[in-house]
Parts: C-alpha cells; sequence; structure tokens
C-alpha cells in the first residue's frame, strides 16, 4: 500500500491533517474515518492498515485543536464539537470525494465521530456509516449503577476544568488537550436531554432523521465509562430512517479479557472483528 499524509483547508480556515492509506488493487470503495473526542488520527493506523489490506481506500484525520490540525488563519473561530461534524466533516468529506470521484464511499465513526453524523450537512453523501462505541450521551442513558461517575464527569469535572484552565488538560483522560468550547459542548450535551444541540439549547435532528443509508452500531458489552450499551440503542434510535442494527460486542466472543470503549482499534484487537466490518463495509 501507499500511504501518504495530507492537509486538507476548511472554508473558515483551519488545516486539518490526514493520512491517507491507498491499496494497490483497489475495490471501489472508500472508507474515512472520523475519530473519537481527542484522539489523533494515530490510534486508528493499524485499524486503517488494516482495511487497506482488504483494498478499500482509507482515509484518516484529526478535526481542529487536535494533534496537527491548526488554525491556518488569525480570524478562524475557536473549535468547538458543532464545528467538528458541521465544518470538519464536511470538508473531509467534500474533499474525499472531489479526489475520488469514482469510489463509493463509506464512513466509520467513533465515539464522537459516529454521533456527528447527524450534524454532518448532506450526510447520505455516505451510502453506508459503521459506528463503533458510538452513543447519545445524556446522562440518563446509563445504568443505574454507573451514574454516579457519568454525573460528576458531565456535572462536575468538565465544567470544573474548563472553566479554571480554558479547556481539558491531556492528563485528565489521556487523549489530547480539549479546547474550550468543545469541552463545553461536551458538557452541555450529557447534561441536557436535548443532546445534540444549538448554543440556544434547541436539539439539532435534522440530519439524524434525514440519513437514510445502512448503519451498524456496534457497542461493547463491557464499556461502562464512555458507552453503554443503552445509550448505543438510544443515538440508533435517532437514525429512525436508515436502515440500521446494533451489534453487542461480548470480549470472550473474540477470545479477549476486555474490550472497552478504545479496545476495538488497537493491534491487540481480535483481527476477527476487524474482518467482520470489512466484510459489512464491502458489501
Amino acid at each position: 500500500m501507499n500511504i501518504k499524509n495530507i492537509t486538507i483547508e476548511t472554508d473558515d480556515g483551519y488545516h486539518l491533517a490526514g493520512t491517507e492509506f491507498l491499496p494497490e488493487n483497489p475495490n471501489g470503495i472508500g472508507l474515512i474515518i472520523n475519530g473519537a473526542t481527542g484522539v489523533v488520527r494515530k490510534y486508528y493506523q493499524a485499524y486503517a492498515e488494516f482495511l487497506c489490506e482488504q483494498s478499500f481506500t482509507v482515509l484518516t484525520y484529526e478535526f481542529r485543536g487536535i494533534g496537527e490540525s491548526k488554525k491556518s488563519r488569525s480570524d478562524s473561530p475557536s473549535p468547538t464539537m458543532l464545528h467538528w461534524g458541521q465544518r470538519d466533516m464536511d470538508a473531509i468529506l467534500s474533499d474525499f470525494m472531489q479526489r475520488h470521484p469514482r469510489l463509493k464511499v463509506k464512513g466509520i465513526g467513533h465515539s464522537i465521530g459516529g454521533q456527528l453524523l447527524g450534524v454532518l450537512p448532506d450526510n447520505n453523501r455516505y451510502s453506508d456509516f459503521l459506528s463503533i462505541a458510538s452513543q447519545h450521551i445524556y446522562w440518563k442513558n446509563w445504568p443505574l449503577k454507573d451514574r454516579p461517575l457519568t454525573i460528576a464527569f458531565f456535572f462536575g469535572v468538565l465544567p470544573l476544568f474548563y472553566t479554571l484552565t480554558g479547556g481539558l488538560p491531556r492528563w485528565v483522560l489521556g487523549a489530547e488537550h480539549l479546547p474550550n468550547q468543545v469541552a463545553r459542548d461536551w458538557s452541555r450535551f450529557g447534561r441536557k436531554k436535548a443532546y445534540i444541540a444549538d448554543p440556544a439549547g434547541r436539539p439539532l435532528r435534522e440530519g439524524f432523521q434525514g440519513y437514510n443509508g445502512k448503519m451498524r452500531f456496534y457497542g461493547m458489552a463491557d464499556d461502562r465509562r464512555f458507552a453503554p450499551p443503552p445509550a448505543v440503542h438510544k443515538l440508533e434510535a435517532l437514525f429512525k430512517n436508515a436502515e440500521s442494527d446494533v451489534i453487542i460486542l461480548q470480549p470472550k466472543d473474540y477470545q479477549m479479557k476486555g474490550i472497552d470503549h478504545f479496545g476495538f482499534f488497537k493491534k491487540s484487537m481480535n483481527k476477527q472483528a476487524w474482518s467482520e466490518t470489512a466484510e459489512w463495509l464491502s458489501r
């Protein structure tokens, strides 16, 4: 395969860093991996290389304010989670389709990367979408026994840090530093029943209801902190016009001690699971 780093410029002045994986014998399908909150694209490299070996053309990238994705103009707006979906995902998809006009394009989303499909303009440009550990993050979607930590995170930890430090430091979750408004959006999406909403609190649902492609949602049975199975099912319900299903992965079925929220993309993941996603994406 040929692996190359690229830069995609958004209309509002950001250079988004990406890595493209080009197979020797393309199968006619392009895949864009939309990452989780604060996760750099290198984290998805092993999975992207695996998919490229299956003849998919694959792109990974980083949202604005994360990793190597930086401002290119001094007047560019500060990053928000809504910008990630409405502007970054749009710029990435538009650029990819322009450079690969003959490919059928399908999406993969991890956590927030799957949620934000609902605010991506013209999201039916993705014929199919695979969401992995993506969830509806309203705090009441967590099982009762796990709610105390969830409440503490959305109502306490996030507000404390974005108020005192202007964002969320790297050491809190072990991911990249989160810009101030990104952390604020994450907090309000989790605290409010409206979930993904505009700054005035009005729920944004047009894109969720408008997507009519095929979707598959993977949840992890042992993901208690970030995307418990009930929250995965709640997200699927928002995409009511999509042809979708939910699969909850049990670690024991893949001879693994655990998968949790981030384990699916690690090199240690049982490749049977990766093969199953490749089969679904190739249909």
